[in-house]
């Protein structure tokens, strides 16, 4: 009983601490914070920031802070070392050896790095597959890439990775890189991504 007696008040104070909140936040236009941090307007507010955590702390006092911060993402980054094996291009040598004349070797030892990098920001795929062809594609727009790897991003689950990479070879013409068009060094980059993708989970 005591409970249902107390209901309203609380009701009340809920109530009148949401419009104060509101009352400040419309209030205060001012002092929003910056969501885009690459904004150059941003700059002035994380200065200020900085400012108040000089006037309030001293190198020594901050140091064991700085210290502890600094061992927990030695720790995160050595478990995700330890979880992510790596890539290399001699685990791939077949993939060399089936696509050699269709892509420079340097061009593909460049995706395979950005594959690994992709994988690790653990995004989704369509966002892993342009990651990792970005770099290779650079006269592409990543809104363009986009709609070239959805196809790759979306295939069939019962396709596997082989299925993909094969369409994708049977599709381009079997031509050198500098001789394809783009639209076909995109395709063959997006295939050769999703394969060492799939290749990687497996």
């Amino acid at each position: 009983m005591a409970s249902d007696s107390t209901r309203p008040c609380f009701s009340a104070f809920r109530s009148q601490a949401e419009l104060e909140l509101l009352q400040v936040v419309l209030d205060d236009a001012d002092a929003s914070y910056p969501w885009n941090p690459a904004d150059p307007a941003a700059s002035g507010y994380f200065e200020q920031l900085e400012q108040e955590v000089a006037a309030g702390w001293s190198a020594d006092a901050l140091d064991p802070y700085v210290q502890a911060l600094s061992s927990q993402f030695d720790q995160l980054w050595a478990t995700v070392d330890a979880v992510q094996p790596a890539l290399t291009t001699a685990s791939f040598s077949g993939l060399f050896q089936q696509v050699a004349d269709r892509m420079p070797p340097r061009l593909l030892e460049r995706l395979v790095q950005q594959v690994q990098i992709a994988i690790a920001s653990s995004n989704s795929l369509a966002d892993q597959l342009v990651a990792s062809v970005r770099e290779v594609l650079p006269e592409w727009g990543d809104d363009d890439l986009y709609v070239l790897a959805r196809p790759f991003a979306y295939a069939m689950r019962d396709k596997s990775e082989n299925d993909l990479l094969e369409g994708a070879l049977r599709s381009v013409r079997s031509e050198a890189w500098e001789d394809l068009s783009s639209i076909e060094q995109a395709r063959l980059s997006l295939a050769i991504a999703r394969h060492i993708i799939d290749q990687s989970k497996a």
